[in-house]
């Protein structure tokens, strides 16, 4: 393809979409440094007719594709779909139907958890990708032709993979096993500022009434992040955050003691009125996650333990079972309802481990 053909049009966009046919390959390509927002740069859609290069900075509305992400009879492939996802809902304002990731698809097959595209391409078709453009300015226009042969390769691939994937996915009876992890995937609610305060380091520590100023801070940060398009970082850190939640009162000669100098001028006045409206708020916080102890330690290895077991018995990769941090999510989640997470109530998690990871959980109350 030559560098000049991108997709720059609705109608060119339309026209294109029409051909793909029920199984489309997705992928994007984007630039996130300095901002806070990921900036789409290019879609690459590969369906029946070949790859098609979608500049995804002109200013055109994008229905068509918003359309062919939305609908449910064509499944849409992609591989490691977290940031592809995260810039079609923020660009196009979208979550895809009926996706599938050919990363997770490896790993029901018994395949590594995270397997790179490159290795997936080498393991289900045989073929050695060359090195790739990961580090490139995709913005720039025209794209070189080593560009545009990267942008290419790394959805050309996607549908011939899926294509064996499922195949062996239905000889195996997982199909609808992944299918099912796929969809609670896409059903995971999106993290929100009321609950990233209570992941921030050393927060179990605070008190009821800091915990609240933090939130406060904390909500205040993600408006001015968004505002000025900036990482959250690029405004004030969470160590500073951390700092200011735990004062009484914020005088102008505290605020220039906890904070950098730059940080102080520009927001202190704006940070020591949101401490003082967090210390009127009378919304509680939520109690923050603390270390687990030793002793849930001991239970969250068993819990691995007995996980492992049943993905060696099984054939996929232990972490569908058996990832650390969801298990100590689940012993949490245990401690405070007395019953296993929703994921395991229902389906193939319920079959598999829920009557072992249940007398497991039990035994360690």
């Amino acid at each position: 393809m030559d560098p000049s053909q991108l997709i720059t049009t609705d109608a060119g966009l339309e026209a294109c979409v029409e051909s793909l046919g029920e199984v489309v390959g997705i992928d994007t390509e984007f630039i996130r440094v300095r901002t806070f927002y990921p900036i789409p740069a290019l879609y690459q859609l590969a369906g029946d007719g070949g790859v098609v290069l979608v500049d995804a900075q002109v200013g055109a509305t994008f229905e068509a594709l918003k359309a062919l992400l939305l609908d449910p009879m064509r499944t849409k492939v992609i591989h490691g779909c977290s940031e592809d996802l995260e810039v079609m809902a923020t660009h196009l304002d979208v979550q895809p139907a009926s996706l599938v990731d050919t990363q997770l698809a490896h790993a029901f097959l018994g395949g590594e958890f995270s397997a790179s595209y490159a290795k997936l391409v080498e393991h289900y078709l045989g073929l050695k990708l060359d090195k790739h453009e990961t580090r490139s300015d995709w913005l720039q226009r025209p794209l070189s032709r080593e560009q545009v042969r990267y942008a290419d390769e790394d959805v050309a691939y996607l549908r011939p993979i899926w294509r064996r994937q499922s195949e062996a996915l239905a000889d195996a009876g997982r199909l609808e096993w992944f299918l099912e992890d796929m969809q609670q995937i896409l059903d995971t609610p999106v993290a929100t500022p009321d609950t990233w305060f209570e992941t921030m380091k050393g927060v179990w520590r605070l008190g009821s009434r800091e915990r609240i100023v933090l939130r406060n801070l904390v909500r205040w940060r993600e408006q001015e992040a968004r505002r000025r398009d900036i990482p959250r970082g690029h405004t004030v850190k969470d160590e500073h955050l951390m700092a200011l939640a735990r004062c009484d009162r914020l005088e102008s000669g505290v605020v220039a003691s906890l904070l950098p100098r730059r940080t102080a001028k520009r927001y202190g006045k704006v940070l020591a009125a949101v401490h003082r409206q967090g210390l009127a708020d009378r919304e509680p916080a939520s109690e923050a996650t603390r270390p687990l102890s030793r002793r849930d330690g001991d239970v969250v290895r068993t819990l691995r333990d007995a996980g492992r077991r049943e993905s060696d018995r099984l054939g996929i990769a232990p972490e569908v079972l058996a990832r650390k941090r969801d298990l100590e999510a689940d012993l949490r989640y245990f401690r405070g309802c007395g019953e296993l997470p929703p994921r395991y109530r229902r389906g193939w998690r319920r079959r598999v481990v829920g009557d072992i990871f249940t007398e497991i959980l039990s035994a360690g109350s």
